[in-house]
């Protein structure tokens, strides 16, 4: 069982510390955070063992296997490098990096210390990716033409917000465009055989501030076979969550991609053991029918417990299929250019 070491103690670390504890592969043991009162608020919550006032400090615990890095965007290459010398396996939230350099400084530094890495991406590790890829392999819609994923929130303007500040890593494409951006590559890598595809070409539009801070935006990205996708993502405007894939003979429709099977994920506190996963749906629309097939994808655990599983179960191979390390250098690579089209890097 792996001991997990969290790094920081904000919101996203409690949803995974409860995700945790419904993992037979690990639990969590350490915690690590600069703001003394977040860090006995988790630690209290769900009853970690170990408190550490400093970073460096748990990094230095030798019975701590692995880390979760869930600091503010702009301190995790520090934090992973660190972690990677000190010789732990790193699970690092998305976005892995600011850019593609730092998250190739993350790569090779991984490389060199022989550990685990993977980006957070953990939509990517639920049961209903693989359904999906299937689906789409099967050709079950013909063959994919246009890819459309939304994901995009309201957050109200305040200059203490890390949404809206540009040192802090906000702004829509980087917090929460990463995931269409992702997800649009996988459809595509599933049309054409391969683990995901990397754009040809990228033109995007978008709103931002006088400070560089991209509030809301949309790209349209075109791969080989033909296949075009439109992306959006913003932190200054509510759109439904969407992810639908149009083929030559019907259409998928991928009702909840972000969050399937999630309840920790709006949980306060620690959730009873014997708590129970809501299945999520995937539904088909053959062209010119109007029958709707609906394809449910049963979940045994919580989404983020798949996440630290999938940590678990490829250690030995230094990186995990969910998200390798070539799938996050493409991703950061699209992230960059997107925001140079609208002037947001």
């Amino acid at each position: 069982m792996l001991n997990w070491g969290i790094i920081g103690a904000g919101g996203i670390a409690r949803v995974f510390v409860n995700g945790l504890r419904f993992s037979k592969t690990g639990r969590a043991a350490a915690v690590a955070s600069q703001t003394p009162e977040k860090l006995q608020a988790l630690a209290d919550d769900f009853s970690i063992p170990k408190r550490y006032p400093s970073y460096e400090q748990l990094l230095a615990d030798p019975e701590i296997d692995a880390l979760y890095i869930s600091t503010i965007h702009p301190l995790h290459a520090e934090w992973a490098i660190k972690g990677a010398e000190a010789g732990k396996h790193l699970l690092v939230e998305k976005p892995i990096g600011m850019n593609y350099g730092e998250t190739a400084a993350m790569i090779e530094a991984a490389a060199k210390h022989d550990v685990f890495l993977m980006e957070a991406f953990m939509y990517r590790c639920h049961p209903q990716m693989q359904k999906l890829r299937e689906l789409i392999s099967s050709g079950v819609i013909g063959q994919v033409r246009i890819i459309r994923s939304v994901f995009s929130y309201y957050s109200t303007p305040s200059p203490t917000s890390r949404a809206y500040s540009k040192e802090l890593g906000g702004g829509g494409i980087l917090d929460i465009g990463c995931y269409p951006a992702s997800l649009s590559r996988f459809v595509a890598g599933a049309a054409s055989g391969k683990p995901f595809l990397d754009p040809i070409a990228v033109k995007a539009a978008g709103k931002v501030t006088a400070d560089g801070v991209d509030l809301y935006t949309a790209a349209t990205l075109q791969f080989e076979g033909d296949i075009i996708a439109e992306i959006i993502g913003g932190v200054a405007c509510s759109v439904p969550v969407e992810a639908n894939i149009y083929g030559d003979e019907g259409m998928i429709s991928v009702l909840n991609p972000w969050l399937p099977s999630s309840p920790v994920r709006s949980a306060k506190q620690p959730l009873p053991l014997d708590t129970t996963f809501p299945p999520t749906t995937i539904e088909i629309r053959p062209r010119g029918s109007q029958e709707v097939q609906k394809v449910v994808v049963e979940a045994d655990r919580d989404l983020f417990t798949y996440e630290a599983d999938m940590v678990a179960a490829h250690i030995a191979e230094r990186q995990a299929p969910a998200m390798s390390w070539d799938d996050t250098l493409g991703n950061m690579r699209l992230l960059d250019r997107w925001r140079q089209e609208i002037g947001a890097m």
